[in-house]
């Protein structure tokens, strides 16, 4: 038989210096790649621009999920009202 772990002993690496450290670090850098240090106003003028682009994208995105949602709801409610043993719920949109 096997030995039973002990459940105050953890499975995992516990010891600070582990990859998750060097993955963050990793992260990081790849933060500073992606976003450099504001270091004057035309910079900071794109990231807003690059931002209000991504807000406004993000919203229409939005915007047709929720049309997605409401529209799959109305089927719903009307295939609700058909009886599950008639031809119209058999046969397929």
């Amino acid at each position: 038989r096997g030995r039973r772990p002990d459940p105050d002993e953890s499975q995992y690496e516990t010891d600070p210096t582990t990859a998750a450290e060097s993955g963050d670090e990793r992260d990081r850098e790849q933060w500073h790649r992606l976003y450099p240090p504001i270091g004057s106003a035309e910079v900071r003028q794109r990231y807003k621009e690059e931002f209000a682009a991504g807000l406004r994208r993000y919203k229409e995105l939005c915007a047709t999920r929720e049309r997605v949602s409401e529209r799959l709801a109305q089927l719903g409610r009307q295939l609700d009202l058909v009886p599950e043993d008639s031809a119209q719920y058999q046969v397929p949109a």
